[in-house]
């Protein structure tokens, strides 16, 4: 049985799923040195919105700072992007050996565990297949993400990867997850623009005036956005556990 919820670290919306401790979504395959890493393969990129949510307290100004000093963090005018560990090596390894194919695919052991997570024909779906080679750079392996929920950013906090929602989608209330996440996004979308607008309007970005736009930041009110509590949606399907 997997369950489905939505809960809150002060204002900030995330989902979760009671079934994540025991993943065995294609999603969570990883074949990089972080071996149980979950779905946590995106490079995460931290909006105006995030930073902005970030600069009030000291708490999120350490978050920032650990962003920052990562290694593999880019700072764009508008945007902070988290890069993380990518086995390129390993990748290029598995793309010339099997053709892109998996048949051809001579790595046995790999075949063996796709085939035990029932995933070998779904992973022609992937259009990415890096996804095997990389880890965020915030996940600890056997603990997930270091950064609290709602410093996060929202692809983080609202993923469902689509093993689980083929167990709940035939729920009505499924789609009130739907509904909500894309107003939550679109009201992200708006806030982001008018954090950019200010920035553009007082001549200052992210690469050239960091410590100017952390202490204006922390000076600016913060918007809430009131996201709904919604019902918990428990399906009798079973998820097989991951080997």
């Amino acid at each position: 049985m997997a369950g489905i919820y939505a809960d809150f670290d002060e204002s900030i919306p995330r989902y979760g799923c009671t079934h994540c401790s025991n993943c065995n979504s294609l999603f969570g395959a990883s074949l990089c040195k972080v071996k149980n890493r979950g779905c946590c393969f995106y490079f995460p990129k931290f909006t105006l919105v995030d930073i902005h949510n970030m600069c009030q307290s000291m708490e999120g100004l350490q978050v920032l700072f650990k962003i920052i000093i990562n290694p593999g963090t880019e700072i764009y005018r508008y945007y902070i992007h988290a890069k993380g560990y990518f086995d390129e090596k390993g990748y290029n390894k598995y793309i010339c050996e099997k053709h892109y194919t998996i048949d051809g695919y001579v790595n046995s052991c790999f075949i063996n565990y796709m085939n035990e997570l029932s995933s070998v024909e779904r992973l022609h779906e992937i259009q990415d297949q890096t996804i095997f080679f990389r880890s965020c750079a915030f996940v600890k392996e056997g603990y997930g993400c270091t950064i609290p929920s709602k410093y996060r950013t929202y692809i983080c906090n609202l993923f469902l990867c689509s093993e689980v929602v083929d167990s709940i989608k035939h729920f009505k209330s499924y789609e009130n997850y739907i509904k909500e996440r894309d107003s939550y996004m679109r009201w992200l979308n708006w806030e982001n623009e008018n954090l950019k607008h200010l920035l553009r309007d007082n001549s200052l970005n992210l690469i050239d005036n960091l410590d100017h736009i952390i202490k204006l930041f922390h000076e600016l009110p913060l918007e809430v956005y009131e996201f709904p509590k919604l019902e918990p949606i428990e399906s009798e399907e079973n998820l097989s556990p991951n080997i």
